[in-house]
Formats: structure tokens, sequence, C-alpha cells
């Protein structure tokens, strides 16, 4: 049997006539009765009973035609599905996770080079935190992120490093210390800093510095990301510790952390053994053949 004459059945069911079955099939009336009996022939026995005027379902009509009903409707699904696939096919999404903490001033110029080449690119940009971006490479949901790795990422994903990002001491204007043209660390010994959430790569360097060179500051005050820190130092209750670049409400400044000088690399990953579209294949291409310097694109290839 074929799908044919199982439409031209299903419409011979629904009207109980012929002639109407022929017309809502768009088809004559000869080549869907010729059709009924194919089927009738493979099926072993009539579908339809005709007395005069009377058309009606047989006993086997009426047992397949549920069957027939849904064999019907899942090939018309697959066909479906198929079509939305080939039109995706044409479409090049392209899904990328920036850190919180990450400041990528040339992100643009790479992304207006990559809908130049991938003209049917679908672009979703996504901020988060270091875990919530790896959980998302891992589970399919981003193609590629931007993450600072202050701690060893998964094995399951390739990074590629792109520039070493500085930490810089967020100061109210009106500080003593932002006459400076840099701050040491030791500086922050027993000064009030706002602490940051232990997920946020500040919060290792802060670490570090405790650690390695037994500068404590004091933590007395606490905020989830460093932009809140930096709202919390323009309101003159502590100093925070920012990346490089970061946006600063007015009234704070910025000075080099140094003494030691504290950085992490920012690395791109994907999946390692992920397939990439065009899209995501060119716009890994392109991040990797530039040469960035804090965020920014000091060279293209």
């Amino acid at each position: 049997m074929d799908l044919t004459q199982i439409r031209y059945f299903l419409a011979l069911a629904r009207t109980l006539n012929f002639t109407r079955a022929a017309e809502a099939t768009n088809v004559t009336q000869p080549a869907l009765t010729r059709a009924i009996q194919r089927l009738e022939d493979e099926l072993g026995g009539p579908l339809i009973l005709r007395e005069r005027a009377l058309t009606q379902l047989s006993e086997l009509g009426r047992t397949m035609l549920p069957l027939l009903q849904a064999t019907y409707d899942a090939a018309e699904a697959a066909k479906a599905r198929a079509a939305d696939h080939r039109r995706g096919a044409d479409e090049a999404p392209l899904r990328i996770g920036i850190s919180d903490s990450v400041h990528v001033d040339g992100l643009p110029r790479v992304l207006r080079a990559v809908a130049g080449r991938v003209g049917e690119m679908r672009l979703t940009l996504r901020r988060g935190g270091v875990s919530m971006l790896t959980e998302a490479l891992l589970g399919g949901d981003l193609d590629a992120a931007f993450l600072p790795e202050v701690v060893p990422l998964p094995e399951r994903l390739n990074r590629w490093p792109l520039w070493s990002e500085g930490v810089v001491v967020l100061v109210p204007d009106d500080h003593a210390l932002a006459a400076s043209a840099s701050i040491p660390a030791s500086a922050l010994h027993g000064e009030s800093v706002v602490a940051l959430d232990a997920s946020h790569p500040i919060a290792a360097a802060m670490l570090r510095l405790e650690q390695e060179h037994g500068i404590r500051p004091r933590p007395e005050h606490a905020a989830d990301c460093h932009l809140d820190a930096g709202l919390m130092v323009a309101a003159g209750i502590g100093l925070g510790l920012a990346p490089v670049g970061a946006v600063l409400p007015a009234g704070v400044v910025a000075r080099p952390l140094a003494e030691p000088e504290m950085a992490h690399p920012i690395v791109l990953s994907t999946a390692a053994g992920r397939p990439m579209n065009r899209a995501v294949s060119a716009f890994v291409k392109l991040v990797r053949a530039v040469r960035w310097e804090g965020g920014r694109i000091a060279s293209a290839p």
C-alpha cells in the first residue's frame, strides 16, 4: 500500500461518497475507485460496502480506519519534521556565553566578520557565572564561551588562551589612594574591601593575596559581582577589586593592583569533539586568529 491509497480511503471514510471523496482529494472518481480496490486487494477484503445509494464502511474498513489514520498522520509528521530540518539546515545558530567578569570589547568586530561570511547566522548571547556557562557548554546549550580560567576547566572542554586579565583596585575619587598611579597589594591589608562571591575570579585573587602574601583585607561588606562592588565603593563604605576594563560608577576610579600584580587567563572554550556549524566554526577561527589585549582586538590577520 502507499500513502496515496490511504489518503483516498480516509477521504472516502469521512464522506462515504465516492464523488465527494474524489473532489476532496483532487482526483477523478475512477482513479480513486481503482486505488481503493488495490488497497482492498492488499488488505484481503472489502473496506467499503456499496448498497445502491448507500456507502458505508465494512467491518474490515472500521477495523483498519484508526490504524490507517495513525499511519497517515505519522507519515505527515515525518515529512513536516524533515521540512523543518531542511529549513534549519539553512540557518547557522551561534550561541555564545560570556562570563559576568569578562569584558570583550572586541566581540562586535568579530561578530560583524562572522555575519559577513555566514549570512544565515542566528546569534544568541548569554551572560552568567563560570559554573553556569560551563554546564551549558557541556550540555549543548552553548557553542562557545569566554571564561576566566582561575581554576582548571573540565577536560571535556577545549580551551584557547586569548589574553591575561589584570586586576584593578576600585577607589572613591576622594580617597587618598586615588592619587596613586598604582596601588600595592600591601595597602589593602586591614583595609575594608568588598568581598565578592566565591565563584567570581576576583575572589580567587583575594584568596591568593591572603594565602601567598599574607595580605588580609577586612571583608566587612559583600556583593555578588564587581559591578555591585563598584556601587558600594561609590558609597564610600570600602574599596573593591575588579577586572581591568570594568564599568565604573560615578565617583569611582580604578588603579592597577601592583606588588604583586594579579592576573588570570581569559580563554575561549568549546565542547571537545562536538561538530561545529558554519557560524560556530567561523567564530572560533576568527577569535583565535586575532591578537587580543585586555578584551580588545590589537591586530587582525
